[in-house]
């Protein structure tokens, strides 16, 4: 049996660009850690092969999928009028402009041509999917999961390869647009899993973990636009909110760990991969500007575990395709 026949590969969930959002994520935490001077030659080497493997991935999916919008437009359709797959269209965008980013690292000449992609296709697929919400017949309360935060509120990515591209004021406005609706879509998510039955079925209950990730690339962005420097002044009162805040959604995740370590399986887990990468950049980055042992020992142990964590998850699904794993797939 063809491992092309395996459910994941044979109809391939437009949510499967989460494995690229992770991947993307290490890359540019190693090439943060290499910048940061920590593992002389080996965080270098690491950097572009996470680098190297989040590309080879992307383009792998990326010929899946458009392999699928032509010979299964209708499963596609489907996924679009999803209340809940309809949002995972957002990590396609997040996609191109995550290994735009990792290309500035890589082989600068591909970064902007990438990075325009995704930024541009950010920008359609928040507006479709933010039109369709409001439009579409048979939404209820109980749709609203954190899932949603991608098309609305991944527009905080942009600034992560836009800043470094030269592209400040684009930049700025997808940062704004992220901002005001992570605050609108936390209310909405929180609003769902506080005070809507029935709870969360147990294949997107990792999606909890997407909580993490506004605040943590918000802040990186943040960082990013306003040019704070180690070397400057100290940081200002904006970045601690924003890693204040990262850091409690980290303590409350980390409080969930037993709940979520009872799960199966799912291709959901990749949830966890992007959200874990951010807070270690995020911590990474704080760690520079507070003189606190504290604080570097935290990014020295989310950078140990976000590396192994991915790495788990890249070989378990590597698994699950082998095996032929019918719960990758709905």
């Amino acid at each position: 049996m063809s491992i092309f026949s395996s459910p994941l590969l044979a109809n391939l969930p437009v949510s499967s660009f989460a494995m690229v959002m992770g991947l993307s994520g290490l890359a540019l935490v190693w090439g943060r850690v290499a910048n940061m001077g920590w593992l002389p030659g080996w965080a270098p080497l690491l950097a572009k092969a996470f680098g190297l493997l989040a590309c080879a991935v992307f383009v792998l999916l990326l010929v899946l999928y458009l392999k699928k919008m032509v010979s299964r437009g209708q499963d596609v359709l489907a996924e679009w009028h999803h209340p809940v797959k309809s949002a995972f269209f957002a990590a396609v965008a997040v996609s191109f402009a995550l290994i735009g980013a990792v290309c500035l690292g890589l082989f600068a000449p591909l970064a902007l041509p990438i990075w325009a992609v995704g930024a541009l296709l950010q920008l359609i697929i928040m507006v479709m999917v933010l039109n369709a919400w409001i439009h579409r017949e048979g939404l209820q309360p109980a749709h609203a999961n954190p899932a949603w935060f991608i098309p609305a509120v991944a527009n905080v990515v942009i600034p992560l390869g836009g800043v470094g591209l030269g592209y400040i004021e684009i930049s700025w406005w997808f940062f704004a647009v992220g901002i005001l609706f992570w605050v609108v879509m936390l209310t909405v998510v929180m609003g769902r899993l506080l005070f809507v039955q029935p709870p969360m079925p147990e294949r997107l209950t990792p999606t909890l973990c997407i909580l993490l990730a506004p605040p943590a690339v918000g802040f990186l962005s943040w960082m990013l636009l306003t040019g704070q420097h180690p070397d400057g002044r100290p940081i200002d009162v904006t970045g601690h909110i924003l890693f204040g805040i990262t850091l409690f959604f980290a303590i409350f995740l980390a409080s969930q760990i037993r709940h979520f370590m009872r799960l199966p399986f799912f291709l959901s887990w990749w949830a966890f991969s992007f959200p874990v990468a951010a807070f270690t950049a995020a911590t990474l980055v704080y760690s520079r500007f507070v003189d606190s042992p504290w604080m570097t020992a935290l990014a020295a142990l989310m950078l140990g575990l976000s590396t192994l964590l991915i790495i788990w998850l890249l070989l378990r699904t590597v698994v699950a395709v082998v095996r032929h794993e019918p719960q990758l797939v709905d």
